[in-house]
């Protein structure tokens, strides 16, 4: 019976140091994060935007000033997606994101797939 106890405990205490030690990602980290993926020179994507390419890294300073210019209306990754990141509000043209091999891929579907690298 000692025995069952103290390995009861053990579970217990080890499942409770566990689940301290686990960063619990905010909305802002995951937007942060497909900013960064964006900007990340390995990767040397190409984004497009009203049919103009731009680097990544300029990709992530347009989309760092919308979402200034959003302030607090973007309160989760989903709503930067949909309305930061997907389409120009001044034409309405979406954006796309193209990959080294020249595939050009709806911006929206880039990021919801980078986006489950968290996972």
């Amino acid at each position: 019976m000692k025995l069952f106890l103290i390995l009861g405990f053990s579970l217990i205490s080890f499942g409770l140091v566990f689940a301290q030690n686990k960063h619990i990602l905010t909305e802002a980290d995951k937007i942060k994060f497909l900013l960064n993926e964006l900007d990340k020179p390995e990767a040397n994507l190409k984004f497009i935007r009203n049919g103009e390419e731009f680097s990544g890294k300029e990709a992530r300073e347009h989309m760092q000033k919308k979402l200034d210019y959003a302030g607090n209306k973007i309160k989760t990754v989903n709503d930067f997606i949909d309305h930061i990141a997907t389409k120009s509000y001044l034409t309405g043209n979406l954006y796309y994101v193209k990959l080294p091999n020249g595939t050009k891929v709806e911006s929206a579907k880039w990021l919801r797939e980078t986006l489950k690298k968290l996972n």
